[in-house]
């Protein structure tokens, strides 16, 4: 005589579809955490941005302003790197080559964010700062979250200075 599914599991199919759907709602729940998670980085990412152009707007619209500005960067970015990506990298080459390796090594925008796999999209990995000049390539370590950025204008800039 042959038993029946159930009795070789010794559990009913309620209770084998009660623990799938825990299963299922744990992943559900695991995956939403991260997408907020995530998502927050992202808002980081997007304020530095914000916070950094408004500072240099203001150097801007100065005859003289000189000051270090307190960048809050995002969990897991070690360096803000600025410059073009096409002159030469200087102390920072390496950096810049595994920049350029990310993303496009073409593009206009002069501050970048490393590493950029840390990013939390392709698209925020760089971003173009209006208004400045920056010689050469460097990057500018993050200590604990923050990153100290030289702001500068003398009286017959025309444009703000971004330096080491």
């Amino acid at each position: 005589m042959k038993k029946k599914g159930q009795e070789v599991f010794g559990m009913s199919f309620g209770m084998i579809f009660a623990i799938i759907l825990i299963v299922a709602i744990l992943a559900v729940a695991f995956y939403v955490i991260s997408y907020f998670l995530n998502l927050g980085k992202c808002t980081d990412t997007a304020l530095l941005y914000d916070d950094l152009q408004k500072e240099v707007d203001k150097a801007w619209k100065s005859s003289i302003y000189q000051d270090i500005f307190k960048a809050k960067t995002p969990r897991g970015i070690t360096y803000l790197c600025f410059g073009s990506l096409r002159g030469d990298g200087g102390a920072d080459k390496s950096k810049k080559n595994e920049i350029i390796d990310y993303g496009d090594p073409e593009t206009t925008n002069n501050l970048f964010i490393y590493p950029p796999t840390k990013a939390c999209s392709a698209e925020l990995y760089s971003h173009k700062l209006e208004h400045v000049s920056i010689n050469g390539f460097f990057c500018i370590k993050s200590d604990n979250g923050n990153a100290g950025i030289k702001i500068s204008k003398g009286i017959s800039d025309s444009l703000v200075k971004i330096e080491k």
